[in-house]
C-alpha cells in the first residue's frame, strides 16, 4: 500500500481539484493523510465533503485537523498514522495524473535495493491548467543520476511533492520516532534528500504530475515586500539544512559541511539582490562571497 500525505492550509480554492486527482488513481490501494493546518475558509467543510467518496474508493482515509503550526508539524502528525510500504506527499494545489501511484510503485516493488524514486511531470500556471509544455525536468544527465544527494542539498534539482515516492523502511531508519524538524517549510528535503543521502534514487522519465505554479509561491511573491519575503524564506530553508546537518552528519564533517551551506546562500542572497536591484545589499553579498573566496566570474 502506498501513503499519501496531503498537508493544507486555506485550501479551499483547489483541495477538491487535488482528492479528484487522487480518486482518478488507477491504483486505489492508498492510505490517504489529509493534514488541515488550521484553515481559515471552507477547506475542512470540502474535506468533509469528500470522506464518503474516499471511504469508500480508496483503501483508507484519515483526515487530521490541528492548529495552525505549518508543515512540519502537520507531516509529523501524518507520520505516526502511516501504515504503507511507500510514502509519497502532494500539495493541495498540485494534481496527481491518473498513473502516477500506480507507475511509481511499480518501479519500486521491481528495484529493490532503490530507497526511492523520482519522476518527470509538468510545470503548469493556475490560469491555464492545461497547458503542458514545460517540463519538470530536461537535464539527460539528472535523469540517468541515482546519487542526486549534492544536487538536492545544493538545489540544482527539484524535489517537489508528487514528483517522489520513498520507501517507509528507508524513512524509519532515518527518523526512527517519525520526527522530522518542524519547520513551517522544507518537509520534502527533510524527507526526499535525506532519502537520498543513504540510498539511491531512480527515475521515471514520464510526467506523472503537474506543479501549479501560484502567484504567491517561493519565486512569484507579489505584494509586499517581496525581496524580504524571498529571503525569509531562504533562510527557513538555510536552517533546515544546518539542523540535517548536525543531525546526520558525522561530527568531523560538520564544519565542511556548514561551510558549503553558508557559501550555497552567500551566492542566493546575491542572486536575491541582483534580481531586485538592490545595489547595497548586491555589494554586501559580494564581499561576503569574497571573504568565503568562491567567487565565479559571472558573479564578478
Amino acid at each position: 500500500m502506498v501513503s499519501l500525505i496531503i498537508p493544507c492550509y486555506n485550501a479551499e480554492k483547489y483541495i477538491g481539484r487535488c482528492l479528484d486527482s487522487v480518486l482518478n488513481q488507477t491504483d486505489r490501494n492508498i492510505e490517504l493523510i489529509v493534514v488541515n493546518d488550521g484553515s481559515t475558509d471552507k477547506t475542512a467543510r470540502i474535506i468533509e465533503d469528500y470522506r464518503h467518496v474516499l471511504e469508500s474508493d480508496i483503501t483508507r482515509f484519515i483526515y487530521i485537523s490541528q492548529e495552525n503550526e505549518g508543515v512540519g508539524a502537520a507531516c509529523n502528525n501524518a507520520l505516526k498514522k502511516v501504515t504503507g510500504e511507500f510514502l509519497t506527499l502532494l500539495d493541495a494545489d498540485d494534481i496527481m495524473l491518473p498513473e502516477s501511484i500506480e507507475i511509481r510503485r511499480k518501479w519500486l516493488e521491481e528495484h529493490s535495493t532503490y530507497g526511492l524514486v523520482r519522476t518527470n511531470g509538468y510545470y503548469v500556471t493556475e490560469d491555464n491548467l492545461e497547458l503542458c509544455n514545460r517540463l519538470l525536468e530536461v537535464n539527460e544527465y539528472m535523469k540517468n543520476k541515482e546519487n542526486v544527494f549534492n544536487e538536492l542539498f545544493n538545489g540544482t534539482t527539484y524535489l517537489w511533492p508528487g514528483t517522489y515516492m520513498i520507501r517507509m523502511n528507508v524513512l524509519d531508519k532515518l527518523y526512527p520516532d517519525r520526527e522530522i524538524y518542524p519547520s513551517r517549510n522544507g518537509q520534502n528535503m527533510q524527507l526526499v534528500m535525506m532519502a537520498a543521502y543513504v540510498s539511491k534514487a531512480g527515475f521515471i522519465d514520464i510526467p506523472l504530475m503537474k506543479y501549479v505554479l501560484q502567484k504567491e509561491s517561493l519565486s512569484h511573491f507579489s505584494s509586499g515586500n517581496v525581496m524580504q519575503k524571498e529571503l525569509n524564506a531562504m533562510e527557513g530553508y538555510k536552517d533546515i539544512r544546518k539542523h540535517l546537518v548536525k543531525q546526520f552528519m558525522n561530527e568531523d564533517d560538520q564544519d565542511k559541511w556548514n561551510d558549503k551551506i553558508d557559501k550555497l546562500y552567500a551566492n542566493i542572497y546575491l542572486d536575491i539582490a541582483l534580481k531586485h536591484k538592490d545595489k547595497d545589499f548586491a555589494k554586501s553579498c559580494y564581499e561576503n562571497i569574497k571573504h568565503k573566496g568562491n567567487i565565479e566570474i559571472n558573479q564578478q
